[in-house]
């Protein structure tokens, strides 16, 4: 096996692979001996002027693409002397040169194919004074009491609903969402020894996207106790591990104990607003330690 054939194989298993590829045919955007970085592609994102790891006649080489032939699921693979060689599939695409002697070609990162994000679905987790059980809707009765300070929806939006409306509410989320591409995840907190349920937290994961939008509420009795920090710290962890590459919260920008907890848990605020709610944002790799 070639060492291009081997780095194609290992593509193929989902790694990134940095190698020095020896000739100069794609001089001067590659001369031999520089060291190049390859990652596995989205096929169906690459554009003229990407270089690519493809196979053509049995052999794989690093290609300049010089068109797409997006009906017919190709694309134009040539050099950088201008020699077209012609239409190969996007199935014998495999990688993306993402930078070469450590020098980002532009665009290729937004193009790594992400590995599949396994099924999600809300998980018991627990923290030093809380288990975090998956909302079901026997929890509606003791969460509309936890729930119904009307100053927890000033920020929030809406009012307290009665345990007959929560019930409701607590089914359409329990039978998940409507739309394929996105999961629901819901929890409820209940302090340790059998003690009262104190709040929410709840994630909305969109794997295709590989997003999740992460919100929390304490209840009026239960607040400053750092119990909104503990929960969401938990919650963010347990979601970087699925792995989730990207988390997001939008916060009101009078909200500071909101606020005090994304940071806590990594997101920084951009400046993005949202239905006047400030959007944050962490990408996941390090994730502080939930309190468990």
């Amino acid at each position: 096996m070639g060492m291009l054939d081997a780095v194609a194989d290992r593509i193929g298993r989902g790694e990134t692979v940095e190698f020095r590829p020896a000739g100069d045919s794609m001089a001067p955007l590659i001369h031999s001996r520089q060291r190049v970085r390859v990652a596995p592609v989205d096929a169906a994102l690459v554009e003229p002027g990407d270089i690519v790891l493809a196979r053509v006649s049995g052999t794989v080489y690093l290609h300049l693409v010089s068109a797409v032939d997006t009906a017919r699921r190709r694309v134009q693979i040539a050099n950088n002397r201008g020699r077209v060689n012609g239409w190969t599939g996007r199935d014998r695409v495999f990688g993306i040169c993402l930078d070469v002697d450590g020098v980002a070609r532009p665009g290729a990162a937004a193009k790594v194919r992400r590995p599949p994000v396994p099924a999600v679905r809300a998980e018991p987790l627990s923290t030093r004074r809380m288990e975090l059980l998956p909302l079901r809707v026997g929890h509606a009765g003791e969460m509309a009491r936890v729930l119904g300070d009307p100053v927890l929806h000033e920020f929030i939006g809406g009012a307290p609903l009665a345990a007959g409306a929560l019930r409701e509410r607590y089914a359409r989320l329990a039978a998940g969402s409507p739309d394929p591409a996105v999961v629901w995840c819901n929890w409820v907190l209940r302090l340790r020894g059998d003690g009262p349920l104190v709040g929410t937290v709840q994630a909305t994961v969109t794997p295709g996207r590989d997003t999740a939008e992460t919100a929390w509420v304490i209840g009026t009795p239960w607040q400053g106790r750092g119990l909104a920090t503990e929960a969401a710290l938990a919650v963010t962890a347990w979601l970087a591990r699925l792995p989730v590459g990207l988390l997001v919260a939008h916060i009101h920008p009078d909200h500071h104990a909101s606020a005090a907890v994304a940071a806590a848990c990594g997101l920084a605020p951009t400046p993005h607003r949202e239905d006047g709610e400030i959007r944050w944002e962490r990408r996941t790799g390090s994730a502080p330690a939930a309190g468990s």
